[in-house]
Order: structure tokens, then sequence, then C-alpha cells
């Protein structure tokens, strides 16, 4: 998974689009280089069974929104399991947005990913209350 996604934001009114543009869709302004995490939530999605010329079925589409509020198009490989408010990665190739759904258990390696150092010291503080609650069971049997 890359780690940004190539955008662009108006210095102006703070919008984030992507792809990238040259200038901001709201006024005339020149937009800057900004990157953006490739992760965010489904607000709308659906499977087409008699999808357009020039595209296989089932075509599944679903509408991101990335953090920042820019929102994307992308396609998929399912829709099943997927709701609005669901957590999705999304990848750029060829100019083309793809999103995968993320379950629980990649939700929770990108929450450790993230958390870096301070997830280091969760799992420390974790691990002493289980090890104190273990010691202190073990005496009471004693």
């Amino acid at each position: 998974m890359a780690e940004t996604i190539a955008a662009s934001r108006c210095p102006r009114c703070r919008r984030l689009v992507v792809p990238p543009a040259s200038l901001c869709p709201d006024h005339p302004v020149r937009m800057e280089a900004a990157g953006v995490a490739p992760l965010g939530e489904v607000v709308s999605f659906t499977t087409l069974h008699s999808p357009p010329e020039g595209f296989r079925a089932p075509l599944h589409i679903a509408i991101v929104e990335l953090e920042g509020g820019a929102r994307l198009f992308c396609h998929g490989d399912e829709t099943e399991g997927v709701k609005i408010g669901s957590h999705v990665s999304v990848e750029a190739v060829d100019a083309i947005f793809y999103f995968s759904h993320m379950g629980f258990a990649d939700r929770a390696r990108l929450f450790w990913r993230r958390a870096g150092a301070r997830g280091e010291r969760l799992a420390s503080i974790g691990k002493s209350v289980v090890k104190g609650m273990w010691n202190r069971r073990s005496r009471g049997n004693d």
C-alpha cells in the first residue's frame, strides 16, 4: 500500500483535490502540491451487473472520502461486506483508483503501525497489567 496519494490543496480555502489540479475548483487560485493517506470511508457504492461497454461485469464501484474531504470514484474487487462508512484503503494504478475493504485485522495492523513508539508503550502497559493480574491470581491459589 502506498504511503500517500498525490493531491493538491488550495492555499485560500484549504480544499483538498485528488487527483491533483492546477487551479482550485471553487475559485481561480493556483493549487499547492499535497499528499493524502490512502485510507478513507465509503460514502456510496454499487455493483453494476450490466456495466457500460468496455467494462467487465460485475463492476464494483464506490465513492470514497479520504481524510481532508477529497472524494474519489473507485473500482473494487467486490462490494460484499462493504457498507456506507466502511473503512477502505485506496490505491492508484495507471490513473485509476481502486478500493479494498479493510477488515478488523487490517484496521488493527494499521492502528499499531501508526501508533509507532506510542504503540510500544501501550503494548508494554497491556503486558504489565496482564502479568500483574496473573501474579495476583497465582498467589491467591497457594
